[in-house]
């Protein structure tokens, strides 16, 4: 063995001398794992780069796996030599890995192939490799005859398994920090923009989204990698929401997520990078089936103790413009959608309250356009958030230069006084069944109407000149009283703001001294066909039909609601009251 390690130091030597201009050399100390970038010259033809290096132990021994890029730098089509590859342990134990039944048997001129090589050791104690060497066989000769075409020295580059940390600082990332992924071989960048926390049918999931530039003169394919979820004890795999190729062109920029699913109290420390490796393995050795596993690339350091991490929220005035991510396919560029109310309501005797936030969506175009489907949230200070309910709405298509009214209502707890909320507009559609923030605003929700005589329905205002509620005795079958709520109103609606009959309805709630709702009448603002009757300016009367008592019931309050309808019933919020 003395005379074969002369061989091989002169063998690295030779190789370094004759690289090809313009690549680096790895050192003797690789700086990290798989940072990859140096290619050896294997003969007259062939190179060869590392992309992946494996050490990984298991409950079955240890896995030793390397990937390796063969190119052909030559003018004709090269069969892939039958060379052994070779792993040298830091105790100067050698290990041959098998070849996958998968890689390439030749490369195309001016081109370059991937091929996969593994091998499970029965061997549980730690150790290290330090070489790879390729070798060529001669099974033919007695005794067979070895020539060492070429080794390299790869500590630093093996990656131990999920377990394993990245130590350069020049793969370790804080949040919001750019990276590559330079084992793929790849122009695009990666940004992490947010990190949120959603739910998978039941099952909690930490859903990471990233910023994909393509700087580069050409069209690229994302290349398949994924995320790990990292804690101090586990390590949580990812799924990419999207599916099937993602192709940008020069300059194109586009969000891609990733879902991890974690525990119900899952707190991440931080994120790594990792690229997919297969290995399959021949009938010769034993089995068929794929063997897959992970290879460490990037690490991104999360801040203690961050659930989430969402984007940052913007100061926002009413009637305003959101100003949505641009890169967002959900809302039209010719679509303005602005908050015209925020409303919060305490619904007595239920703990809970209600907001009610009111949309304006306007079609700035000179043709229709389909009303955009976001989702909306709202979140407080402390960091809970609550999904709103979106009304039921039959409307699917703004006109031309109009705006058209949706509701969202939110359930809070009663502990919530409105101020100081973020709301959060999202896409619940390009990496379904997850959500992605296209916009986050800092709100307050607004004070009440109550006790005043001008309503606000937006985009209605109702005037109220004035109210009475009259008792009436009823003598057959035997004495009774009812009640009517007569009302002289001026209404007046906001100029190209259209509303339909699944807009918002009025209701009027009598309620006794004891506080019990002991009547309802509801009105519709439009032409309605489930049977409400519109309300309109000048005198009304409203008779509480099928409300009768035995006593004559004072004092008596009116509340007077706005409600909608949402898929979870209705949502409703208190305007005003009347006492008598």
């Amino acid at each position: 063995m003395k005379t074969n390690w002369k061989k091989i130091a002169s063998t690295v030597v030779i190789s370094s001398a004759l690289l090809t201009s313009g690549y680096s050399v790895l050192a003797a100390e690789a700086p990290a794992p798989v940072q990859t970038t140096a290619k050896y010259k294997l003969d007259q033809s062939l190179q060869v780069e590392i992309k992946s290096l494996l050490n990984e132990r298991t409950s079955d021994g240890t896995r030793i796996g390397a990937v390796i890029r063969m190119i052909n730098n030559g003018t004709k089509i090269t069969r892939v030599p039958e060379y052994e590859l070779r792993v040298k342990t830091n105790d100067g134990i050698e290990y041959t890995l098998q070849p996958s039944a998968t890689n390439a048997r030749s490369i195309q001129p001016k081109s370059q192939v991937e091929l996969s090589y593994l091998s499970l050791i029965d061997r549980k104690d730690a150790f290290s490799i330090s070489k790879l060497s390729w070798v060529d066989v001669d099974l033919y000769t007695y005794p067979k005859k070895e020539t060492w075409k070429l080794t390299v020295p790869v500590a630093g580059m093996v990656w131990s398994g999920s377990h394993e940390t990245i130590k350069d600082p020049a793969l370790i990332k804080k949040w919001g920090e750019s990276f590559q992924i330079q084992s793929v071989h790849s122009p695009l960048t990666y940004t992490p923009v947010s990190l949120t926390k959603d739910f998978n049918n039941q099952d909690p999931v930490t859903v990471v989204k990233l910023l994909v530039d393509n700087p580069g003169k050409f069209r690229e394919t994302v290349p398949a990698f994924s995320i790990e979820g990292i804690t101090d004890k586990k390590v949580f795999s990812a799924q990419r929401a999207e599916q099937g190729d993602i192709v940008l062109e020069p300059g194109e920029k586009r969000y891609i997520h990733y879902a991890i699913a974690t525990e119900q109290d899952t707190v991440l420390k931080s994120l790594n990078i990792v690229t997919l490796e297969q290995f399959v393995p021949s009938a010769q050795q034993g089995q068929t089936t794929p063997v897959s596993y992970s290879v460490g690339r990037v690490s991104i350091l999360l801040p203690d103790g961050a659930n989430s991490i969402d984007e940052h929220a913007v100061p926002y005035k009413l009637n305003d413009p959101i100003v949505f991510d641009p890169l967002n396919d959900l809302i039209h560029p010719d679509v303005d959608v602005s908050l015209v109310e925020l409303t919060m309501h305490e619904n007595d005797g239920v703990g809970y309250k209600t907001a009610i936030g009111k949309f304006k969506l306007t079609n700035k175009s000179d043709r229709p356009l389909p009303v955009p489907l976001f989702q909306a949230e709202l979140a407080s200070p402390d960091g809970y958030s609550y999904s709103g309910s979106r009304q039921v709405t039959s409307t699917q298509t703004l006109m031309p230069n109009l705006s058209h009214i949706v509701s969202y209502s939110f359930t809070v707890p009663s502990s919530e006084t409105g101020e100081h909320l973020t709301l959060r507009l999202q896409d619940n559609r390009s990496a379904a069944p997850y959500k992605s923030t296209i916009a986050a605003l800092n709100v307050a929700a607004q004070e009440p109407d109550t006790g005043t005589n001008l309503l606000h329905f937006y985009p209605f205002d109702v005037k109220v000149n004035y109210w009475t509620l009259n008792a009436f005795a009823n003598f057959v079958p035997s004495v009774s009283y009812s009640y009517k709520l007569k009302l002289d109103l001026e209404i007046t609606q906001q100029e190209k703001v259209v509303v339909d009959q699944d807009f918002s309805k009025i209701k009027f709630e009598i309620v006794d001294s004891m506080g019990r709702a002991i009547g309802e009448e509801t009105l519709s603002f439009t032409t309605n066909l489930n049977g409400h009757r519109k309300l309109t300016s000048g005198e009304t009367i409203i008779d509480f039909t099928g409300l009768r008592t035995e006593q004559l019931e004072s004092p008596l309050t009116v509340n007077v609601y706005e409600t909608i309808q949402t898929p979870s019933g209705e949502a409703k919020r208190l305007v005003t009251t009347f006492k008598r």
